[in-house]
């Protein structure tokens, strides 16, 4: 219907991505996004803020941090009106992440 195509698609959003090689082989990366709200599926806005940081002390390893959804505890991204899913929300979350390239 076009009641539910209407305010199914945000009006308003954006995204914006950093990343810096620091010294000593270090990277930094941000990731800012913003979602406008979708009133056809009950969805609030959100801003979204992912970082990591990362070390690459051999040119096989690296060893990072990341955070996601730095801003908010919790946010919605998807509703369970929608094609039958599962209420989807995105909650913060720090982890260490280690990488091995052969």
């Amino acid at each position: 219907s076009p009641e539910f195509i209407s305010g199914s698609n945000p009006h308003h959003q954006f995204s914006i991505r950093s990343a810096f090689d620091l010294p000593h082989k270090t990277e930094f990366d941000l990731w800012l996004r913003y979602v406008d709200s979708l009133p056809a599926l009950n969805l609030g806005s959100y801003t979204s803020l992912n970082a990591r940081l990362a070390w690459r002390p051999t040119r096989n390893l690296e060893l990072s941090i990341v955070g996601q959804n730095l801003l908010d505890i919790k946010h919605v991204e998807m509703s369970p009106d929608f094609l039958g899913t599962v209420e989807a929300q995105i909650e913060r979350s720090v982890y260490g992440k280690v990488v091995w390239r052969f």
